[in-house]
């Protein structure tokens, strides 16, 4: 019984990661008509916070030999969260590239795990818990790319944009905290 306190992750740290994306959409959505350096550098914060706290979580997760997702996800997060604050004292034209190649490499991330947890499923007795994780990765794509499309390719506009960019941030941090009850209703089903 001791055993299995040890290696349960710590599911908390990834709730806190989805609720810091819900929260950085939010700031967007607040600051989208009045940008300041501030709000640039409170959305960096935010996603530097997130980064820790996937580190955080690849580093505490035992159950998963293979942290490497997390770490990957953790480094990004942390990174583009430093050039997000470093950009926000630049123009606004600077902090929202510096965001939209942020969600652009979320959506690689995403695609590429999904698509080896998929082939590593393929074959597997039992993997029909697969279905709802595939979907979660599949529509944190959608959401990540969407953002990346409405922030470099600006469709609607520079200001209309900028209007409703913070729904994807909220639709990813939702997505993560839908991921995170999967994962762990998954481990605990196996322990």
């Amino acid at each position: 019984m001791k055993m299995k306190n040890l290696t349960a992750p710590r599911w908390w740290l990834m709730i806190a990661r989805g609720i810091l994306y819900i929260l950085i959409g939010a700031t967007m959505f607040v600051f989208a008509t009045t940008y300041s350096a501030q709000a640039g550098q409170l959305i960096g914060a935010m996603a530097i916070l997130a980064g820790i706290l996937q580190l955080l979580f690849a580093y505490s997760n035992r159950l998963d030999k293979n942290n490497i997702w997390g770490v990957l996800h953790g480094i990004t997060d942390i990174g583009f969260g430093i050039a997000i604050v470093l950009f926000s004292k630049g123009t606004i034209g600077g902090f929202v590239d510096m965001l939209g190649f942020w969600a652009m490499m979320y959506a690689f991330l995403q695609a590429v795990q999904a698509m080896y947890g998929f082939m590593g499923a393929r074959g597997v007795r039992g993997a029909a818990g697969i279905s709802g994780s595939s979907f979660v990765h599949f529509a944190s794509v959608l959401a990540a790319g969407g953002l990346t499309f409405t922030l470099l390719l600006l469709p609607a506009g520079f200001t209309d944009s900028m209007g409703f960019i913070g729904v994807f941030p909220i639709i990813l941090g939702i997505l993560i905290i839908v991921l995170t009850t999967q994962m762990r209703t998954q481990a605990t089903s196996v322990l």
